[in-house]
C-alpha cells in the first residue's frame, strides 16, 4: 500500500499517468477513491496524484490539531515528497478550501489550483449565517446522540443531495467511515481568509460551482472568483455541490480547457 510519511502522520495514496503532475483533495468524509473516476481522464498526459487526508480510511490521523491549515501543511509535504512541484492541485468543497491555503501559503509549489465550492466563510458573514442556520442542528443533534453515522447521511443529504441520491450503498458506506473525522473537521478551525489573501494567490485558477448547490456555497464561490488576481468562474448546469461527481464530463471538460491554457502559458514562458 502506497504510503508517504508527512508532518506527524503517514498518509496513503494513488498515482498514475505520466506528465505534469495534478494532486486532488477530497472534501469531507471523502477519501481517494472519490477522485478516481476523474484522475482516469486525465492520466494519459498527467500525472495525476490522489490522496487520503489525515484521519480518512487508509490514512492515519496524527498527534496534531486537526485545522484547514494543517491539512494545507500535509497538502504541501506530498507535493514535496512526491516531486510533484510545481503542480496543479484540484479541490472539492473542504477540499478546496486546503487547496486555497496551500496557494497562499506554499505557492511556490503549484503552478495552477481548481477550486471547487470551497466553504470559505470568512469571505461572507450571510452566508455563513444561512449554511450554520442548516448545519447547526445537524451537528447538535449528532453530538446528543453520538450517531455519527446518521449524521454523515444528514449532511450529505442536506448540502450534497445530488450525490447521496444517486450513490450505492458501498459508496456511501465509504464516506460514514470517515464520520469521526467529518465531525472533527466541521468542527475545526476553517481557514480564516480575506480577499487581501486571496490577492497575493500568484497562480492562474479556476473556480468552479453548481447552478444548484446551497446559495451560501454559490455566493462564496462568485467572491473568490472575483477576489483572486487571475481566475476563470464556470457555473455547471444542473449540478449541485459535488461537482466533479454529479456533472463528471462538464467537470473535466473545464479542468481539461484550464489545464491545457497553463500548459500553454507555461511553454510561452519557457521560450
Amino acid at each position: 500500500m502506497p504510503t508517504v510519511d508527512v508532518n506527524d502522520t503517514t498518509l496513503y495514496y494513488e498515482q498514475d499517468g505520466q506528465g505534469s503532475p495534478m494532486l486532488f483533495v477530497h472534501g469531507m468524509c471523502g477519501d481517494a477513491d472519490v477522485w478516481a473516476d476523474q484522475a482516469r481522464r486525465f492520466t494519459d498526459r498527467y500525472r495525476c496524484v490522489r490522496y487520503d487526508r489525515r484521519g480518512h480510511t487508509r490514512s492515519d490521523r496524527g498527534d496534531a490539531a486537526i485545522s484547514d491549515a494543517l491539512h494545507a501543511d500535509d497538502a504541501a509535504a506530498v507535493i514535496d515528497a512526491l516531486d510533484l512541484a510545481p503542480c496543479l492541485v484540484v479541490g472539492s468543497s473542504s477540499g478546496a478550501a486546503i487547496a486555497v491555503a496551500v496557494a497562499i501559503r506554499h505557492g511556490q509549489l503549484l503552478r495552477a489550483a481548481v477550486f471547487s465550492e470551497p466553504p470559505l466563510f470568512s469571505l461572507n458573514h450571510e452566508a455563513r449565517q444561512a449554511a450554520m442556520r442548516d448545519l447547526a442542528p445537524l451537528v447538535e443533534t449528532a453530538t446528543a446522540t453520538g450517531d455519527h453515522r446518521g449524521f454523515v447521511d444528514a449532511f450529505f443529504s442536506l448540502m450534497c443531495p445530488g450525490l447521496w441520491s444517486t450513490i450505492d450503498e458501498d459508496r456511501k458506506n465509504r464516506y460514514r467511515s470517515n464520520a469521526d473525522i467529518g465531525l472533527t473537521d466541521l468542527r475545526s478551525p476553517s481557514l480564516d481568509v480575506t480577499a487581501t489573501d486571496l490577492s497575493t494567490i500568484a497562480v492562474p485558477a479556476l473556480v468552479v460551482a453548481g447552478t444548484t448547490s446551497h446559495p451560501a456555497l454559490r455566493s462564496v464561490a462568485h467572491q473568490l472568483a472575483a477576489a483572486l488576481p487571475d481566475a476563470r468562474f464556470v457555473e455547471l448546469a444542473d449540478c449541485g455541490h459535488v461537482t466533479y461527481a454529479e456533472q463528471p464530463d462538464q467537470f473535466a471538460h473545464a479542468v481539461s480547457v484550464f489545464a491545457a491554457e497553463v500548459d500553454r502559458q507555461t511553454e510561452t514562458t519557457a521560450r
